[in-house]
């Protein structure tokens, strides 16, 4: 007779991805030419937009990896739009670059996958502990904030705050400590097999959210193609936190 998995008491989501669609306009080429001949003032030469938005790309690219703070991020894209309005000859006060990044990483260059309301919704209604554990910034809270999603999430757990990112055991053990829920029965769901593969080294259980139906090398146990897939897994009696 099969051993069956324990009671799920909370839920823990990765945020892009699995949450969250993000554009990533200001990394589109073509986006960028148009947002930059929107604000600028003035007649400019279509292939001097194109060349700046060239270099400000290449510049970007050229520093991945380099920032390892929330502030030197906000740095490196101030820098960003500082280069392709430089580029044009534009103005490049505060206020311009404002402009800029609010038309190509404004409120609509991030929004909540389908299903992610209606799940979230039925969870919490269920008593479950919902949390987000993502290798980002911790103002990632506002964008739930602004979407009107925030109030669903009991637990917030950020690489940028504990210092490591997944598959790292030490970011699940924080999460696990901020929900007070004994590591069996907590569930993680990523869209990284490798992250979902940590989570379970720890004690987790975890499922793979693979929205596009990739192979990959790593195929984890528990797949899903989207978070209504959750919901029959979380239909149990919801058990008492750990003392």
């Amino acid at each position: 007779m099969n051993k069956s998995a324990p009671i799920i008491a909370a839920v823990v989501f990765d945020s892009g991805g699995v949450l969250l669609k993000h554009r990533h306009a200001f990394l589109e080429p073509a986006v960028v030419c148009q947002a930059l001949r929107e604000v600028i003032i003035g007649q400019v030469e279509e292939q001097r937009i194109v060349q700046a938005t060239r270099d400000a790309l290449d510049w970007l690219s050229s520093q991945a990896g380099s920032t390892t703070t929330e502030e030197s991020a906000a740095v490196q894209r101030a820098e960003y739009y500082h280069r392709l309005l430089a580029g044009v000859n534009a103005t490049t006060s505060p206020e311009q670059m404002a402009r800029l990044r609010d038309r190509l990483e404004g409120p609509q260059s991030v929004e909540p996958f389908p299903e992610v309301r209606e799940v979230l919704d039925t969870l919490c209604s269920r008593g479950l502990k919902l949390g987000v554990l993502s290798d980002g910034w911790a103002s990632t809270i506002q964008l739930y904030e602004r979407l009107g999603l925030a109030g669903c999430f009991q637990s917030w757990t950020f690489s940028a705050v504990v210092g490591c990112c997944k598959p790292d055991p030490r970011i699940y053990a924080t999460a696990e400590r901020d929900l007070g829920i004994e590591p069996a029965g907590i569930l993680f769901v990523d869209d990284l097999p490798a992250n979902v593969e940590g989570a379970l080294r720890c004690g987790w259980q975890a499922v793979w959210l693979n929205r596009a139906g990739d192979q990959p090398s790593i195929l984890p146990s528990r797949t899903i193609r989207d978070l209504r897939g959750l919901l029959a897994m979380c239909a149990g009696e919801v058990p008492s936190p750990m003392s």
